[in-house]
């Protein structure tokens, strides 16, 4: 029996080597590729780490001097009862559009226009449109260079009043980061840069949202839209981690929002409704902002140039002093990255006249595209969770105040419509969900799994960015495999044997 048992163990062993070349040869051209050494990953964690505290620096310099001119401008300026507060707010404005579009006329600047999310992915794919493993296509653009105009062209639009989010803006400052890091370490591999691309837009949405799990999602999501690349997230990961350990460290800052506690089971009611949000409310309300922005664009697009970005401010500033004036709208509703808004919808007890919901969410969508399609350097993600939340908040206050539910916890609304504008914007729903876990709690999750659920469903074949939502490998499955005996053909024909892709 001995000898039986002794003869049987190299069978074992040796189907065992086989059914893991089998498994080897399964995966695509990109996992087959990351399969490093101990060395190389011991290597890349190094630059990954690194990287992610230049990322982190960058940001967190751009969040500080964003939020101290929006806020001094938003709040103190415009809330002065002095008759000359809005003649300055209006001033600086178009000061700030007059210095973008004389930018904009200078060579490298016009990428800097817009949330530059479009330019970000089209940085990030470039390197899939060549054969080889040749990461030569993103080093031949801009890098850092690209990261310090996108934040300078940012300041003057945020800064100055203007309406938008900062997160877009920062995604492009972490790719052009990765990839500068990625040309000075001399990295021969696009499978590598790929990682330092990623690891580096991970770092920059951490560094703003404060939710590192969140930050990886959004960056693999973001940049494969229909697969997850597990090596490539592992690293994403670290760049989310040491970001997020930062921020407490030297900075100490809380996540972006905050919700009241809320009890972990949910009524019938509750899921009826927050399906009810994302169907009829919250995605709708994200996609009309997406085509709002495209009909900003034909109208802003007759102004020259030089004279965009001040027309789009003083458009801006206009709007919001028309809804103060006229409605009493508070600023701060209409202008600057509408953080403040959501803040105030989540304290506990909140309530909101019907009217000034309703006024806000118009009034934020024209003043976000304007400043945006007039050439200002804003993203649309937050203002996009802005109208989710607004909007989800103006479907609650409807329904306490006809009683059709008074105890109706106007938080849950607001939440799950931040969750669901996000996913039918931007298309990622595992980001979406993880961010309202490591934000506003495990007892919003479950309202959120099945917003995020019926939004991406629903929104699955919409796009507001043109190169988002595309798998870089066609061919691939939501998994990242392709055919199985095509990958399997190509693995060895590639001499892929058991061995990474480049390896001697």
């Amino acid at each position: 029996m001995a000898r039986r048992t002794e003869l049987r163990k190299p069978r074992i062993d040796h189907a065992r080597r086989t059914s893991m070349g089998d498994l080897f040869k399964r995966l695509d051209h990109e996992q087959r590729a990351l399969h490093d050494s101990w060395d190389d990953v011991v290597r890349v964690l190094f630059v990954v780490s690194m990287m992610s505290a230049a990322v982190w620096s960058l940001c967190s310099a751009l969040r500080f001097v964003v939020h101290a001119g929006s806020d001094w401008l938003v709040h103190h300026v415009a809330g002065a009862p002095s008759p000359w507060a809005w003649a300055v707010l209006l001033g600086v404005l178009v000061v700030g559009g007059l210095a973008r579009g004389a930018l904009l006329r200078r060579p490298g600047w016009d990428e800097t226009a817009g949330d530059g999310m479009d330019v970000a992915l089209a940085n990030y794919h470039s390197t899939y449109d060549h054969a080889g493993d040749d990461p030569r296509p993103r080093f031949e653009r801009p890098a850092f260079g690209l990261a310090l105009r996108k934040a300078a062209a940012t300041a003057l639009t945020l800064a100055t009043g203007g309406s938008g989010g900062l997160e877009a803006p920062v995604v492009v400052i972490g790719e052009a980061v990765g990839a500068g890091w990625a040309r000075v370490f001399r990295v021969r591999s696009e499978h590598e840069l790929r990682t330092y691309q990623l690891a580096g837009i991970a770092a920059a949405v951490t560094t703003l949202l404060g939710a590192p799990f969140a930050g990886a999602l959004f960056a693999i999501e973001f940049c494969y839209g229909d697969r997850i690349i597990y090596r490539k997230f592992a690293y994403a990961l670290l760049a989310g981690l040491v970001a997020y350990t930062l921020n407490q460290r030297f900075i100490g800052l809380e996540p972006i929002f905050s919700a009241p506690p809320h009890a972990r089971s949910h009524t019938l009611a509750e899921y009826g409704i927050t399906a009810l949000v994302a169907i009829t409310v919250s995605a709708p309300v994200a996609l009309a902002f997406g085509r709002l922005m495209a009909k900003t664009a034909d109208l802003v697009g007759k102004v020259s140039l030089v004279f965009r970005g001040a027309v789009g401010a003083l458009g801006t500033g206009l709007v919001a002093l028309l809804l103060s004036v006229a409605a009493g709208i508070p600023a701060h509703h209409v202008l600057g990255m509408g953080e403040h808004t959501l803040a105030e919808l989540l304290r506990p007890g909140a309530t909101f006249p019907i009217h000034v919901l309703l006024l806000a969410a118009m009034g934020k969508m024209i003043t976000t595209g304007l400043t945006i399609r007039s050439g200002g350097s804003a993203g649309m993600l937050i203002p996009s969770m802005f109208l989710g939340g607004v909007s989800g908040a103006l479907m609650g206050e409807v329904l306490r105040r006809t009683g059709v539910l008074p105890e109706l916890d106007l938080a849950l609304l607001v939440v799950v419509g931040i969750a669901s504008a996000l996913v039918a914007v931007i298309g990622v729903p595992l980001a979406a969900i993880a961010l309202v876990l490591e934000v506003f709690g495990a007892a919003y999750g479950p309202p959120a799994l099945l917003s995020c659920g019926v939004t991406y469903v629903l929104t699955l074949r919409i796009r507001v960015y043109g190169n988002q939502r595309m798998s870089p490998d066609p061919d691939a499955d939501e998994t990242g495999f392709a055919d199985a005996g095509e990958a399997a053909d190509a693995g060895a024909a590639a001499g892929m044997e058991g061995r990474p892709e480049g390896e001697p």
